[in-house]
């Protein structure tokens, strides 16, 4: 159990300590009391077989047996509360680390990382890990507690006692346990192997049906399935039989256990009143199955859990930043910044650049260039591998307030499926309606709004389905003004319009962002005429730079471009 000192489990056992050992102390407490309820309703049942001439001699382990069952179901909500308690907390703090990481790695995961690889680690795997602390590890440490428990009382009574439980603990505790986890792994892995395959094939399949069916192969696909699901039957069926045979061993463990401390009551409890506690110490154990039954499938399903848990340890380990300072200014400055993704070369190398506050400047290249990852940098969703990125002389990975100062306008601006003002006001919660419809109206979409049915309560469907491609980015530039930010990026926001509704929402977006900083990420050059300033990225760094008209005039380069867009 390796993995148990993962970054991931360790340190919330270390936060945690408290509540785990309440915790422990209660499930220690709800097992000693089943066992006590059993002993005294075993006393009481011998002693009242001999007929006592007085009911007050079995009054008081008559009382035993009422307390003791109550206290067993109390006990055992209140260890079910702090332990739920305990594994809640820790699953709270395991998303919030796990959030924070892909907030601060999102870019770069999102180029290793398929969206369902992503959304296992948020949804599959981190059940997994509360499923290891309540149902491997809480009950293991019972289990242990329990054990230990066991041997003291016993070595009170007797040394023999003790190690005729200590060999029998040991079987249930540690050898059972031991051997199933031995027993199942290989066929747990191929199992895991048979069903992701499984469901990897029938999904494409599924997609190809049609292919199938035209291609008059249906009976192969069928016969192919088939024999996938079968493979993955017969390795349950493995795995169910080997249960059923553990279990068996298990209740002859206990059959033995129980057969032990009758033999030892009959031979060391015989003077006075001993007699009648044979039938107590023999019922005592009964309840302790509870207790070391669920241990084998514990152990077991630790192997299960173990992917879980690297997969999250192979999450890039970057010390998370904490955002304490505020931009004021914003005035962007590079200082031979290089950034490259893990393991990969480098994307940006020692670029340099000053981009004052109110500049609107164009950002070219081709695809896979850098472009993105600049505009990514400046957001401060990744952070420079040398050299410095400040906005307004403050690193924005750094800043509190990052998002109230750059907006971003992309390809395809995501519409919600709620209502038209909910979309709106994503980045001003506090925006009135006479700003929500001043913003439409700058936009031009004030008249669409008052045609729809229920105004600014209209639902939108998912996606924004209801509005073309310019009214998706109109809406999200209305977003940009309702929010008041100071620095835009436009990545790639055009892309896929035709070109009479790029040109308009270009014009639009240069005139009523007249007074804010623009980086225009692009790919071709209409509408760069209009800019301050334009920058080309080549190989990592940055081969054009200066004003439109100049370059036009002077750059060959630029130039020569500009006719390629222009199909010249």
């Amino acid at each position: 159990m390796k993995f148990l000192t993962s970054e991931w489990i360790l340190p919330f056992f270390k936060k945690y300590k408290n509540g785990q050992l309440l915790a422990i102390f209660l499930g220690l407490l709800t097992m000693l009391s089943a066992g006590l309820l059993m002993f005294s309703s075993g006393y009481v049942i011998s002693r009242s077989a001999t007929l006592p001439e007085n009911i007050l001699i079995i009054y008081v382990p008559t009382l035993m047996v009422r307390i003791f069952g109550i206290a067993r179901p109390v006990l055992k909500y209140v260890e079910r509360l702090t332990s739920h308690n305990w594994i809640l907390r820790i699953t709270s703090n395991l998303r919030k680390k796990l959030y924070l990481r892909l907030e601060t790695e999102a870019i770069e995961l999102s180029n290793r990382h398929r969206l369902g690889e992503m959304l296992g680690l948020l949804n599959e795997d981190i059940a997994n890990l509360q499923n290891l602390y309540l149902r491997t590890i809480f009950p293991l440490l019972i289990g242990g507690s329990l054990v230990i428990a066991l041997l003291i009382i016993s070595g009170i009574f007797s040394i023999w006692l003790m190690l005729g439980l200590a060999v029998i603990l040991a079987i249930l505790y540690f050898l059972l346990p031991f051997i199933s986890l031995k027993m199942t792994v290989k066929s747990d892995e191929r199992l895991k192997i048979y069903r992701n395959d499984l469901y990897s094939n029938l999904t494409d399949n599924i997609l190809g049906l049609q292919d199938w069916q035209l291609s008059g192969r249906k009976d192969d696909f069928l016969s192919i399935y088939k024999k996938a699901e079968k493979s993955s039957r017969n390795e349950q069926k493995h795995l169910f039989a080997f249960a059923r045979k553990r279990n068996l061993a298990l209740q002859l463990v206990y059959a033995l256990l129980i057969l032990f401390l009758m033999i030892w009551a009959s031979t060391n409890l015989r003077s006075g009143d001993a007699p009648n506690y044979i039938a107590a110490v023999v019922l005592g154990v009964f309840p302790l199955f509870d207790a070391f039954s669920p241990l084998s499938d514990a152990v077991v399903e630790t192997h299960r859990y173990q992917d879980s848990v690297k997969r999250l340890d192979a999450l890039p380990n970057r010390v998370e930043v904490e955002r304490t300072q505020t931009i004021t200014n914003s005035d962007i400055q590079l200082k031979n910044v290089s950034f490259a993704y893990e393991d990969e070369k480098p994307v940006l190398s020692s670029i340099s650049l000053d981009i004052p506050k109110g500049q609107h400047l164009a950002i070219l290249g081709r695809s896979g260039v850098g472009k993105s990852t600049l505009a990514s940098l400046v957001r401060g969703d990744l952070i420079p591998s040398s050299g410095s990125l400040t906005i307004g002389g403050i690193a924005p990975s750094k800043a509190a307030n990052v998002e109230k100062k750059i907006g971003v306008i992309n390809q395809e601006p995501y519409i919600f499926n709620t209502t038209l003002r909910n979309n709106l006001t994503l980045a001003n919660l506090s925006a009135t309606d006479e700003e929500i419809l001043s913003a439409l109206e700058a936009v031009g979409l004030q008249q669409m709004v008052s045609q729809l049915p229920e105004g600014l309560d209209t639902m939108v469907d998912e996606a924004g389905q209801r509005f073309s491609g310019g009214e998706g980015h109109r809406l999200a530039l209305a977003r940009i003004l309702l929010s008041n930010v100071d620095i835009v990026i436009l990545d790639e926001a055009t892309l896929g319009l035709d070109p009479i509704t790029e040109k308009q929402l270009l014009k639009e977006c240069f005139r009523l962002l007249a007074d804010k900083t623009i980086l225009f990420i692009t790919h071709h050059l209409l509408g760069v005429k209009q800019l301050d300033r334009v920058i080309q990225l080549k190989n990592g760094s940055i081969k054009i730079d200066g004003q439109p008209s100049d370059l036009m005039n002077n750059n060959p380069e630029f130039i020569r471009l500009y006719q390629l867009d222009k199909g010249f």
